[in-house]
């Protein structure tokens, strides 16, 4: 593994089919965005990078609650802590 990799922020999310890392180059500032993926409500990380095209990771249910500390923006919660689009889809 190079140096680059090893400086990669890492963060854990939760895709329809379970958890995952996810990396992202070191310096990249990560926002969340919601919508629709396949027709189901999800959040999307999107990596942001000034000298290169955005990074887009759809489809994600959840992230780690310790992993936020990367985000630049929230993940909408229930007030039990939820995630909003996880809440959503077990509600159905």
């Amino acid at each position: 593994m190079s140096d680059t990799e090893s400086d990669d922020i890492e963060i854990c999310v939760r895709q329809p089919d379970g958890w995952e890392t996810i990396s992202f180059p070191s310096g990249t500032d990560i926002e969340v965005a919601g919508g629709k993926t396949n027709g189901q409500l999800a959040l999307t990380l999107i990596g942001k990078r000034d000298d290169r095209p955005h990074i887009i990771e759809p489809g994600i249910l959840d992230v780690k609650v310790s992993d936020e500390q990367f985000l630049e923006t929230e993940v909408p919660r229930t007030p039990d802590g939820t995630s909003s689009v996880l809440a959503e889809l077990v509600s159905k």
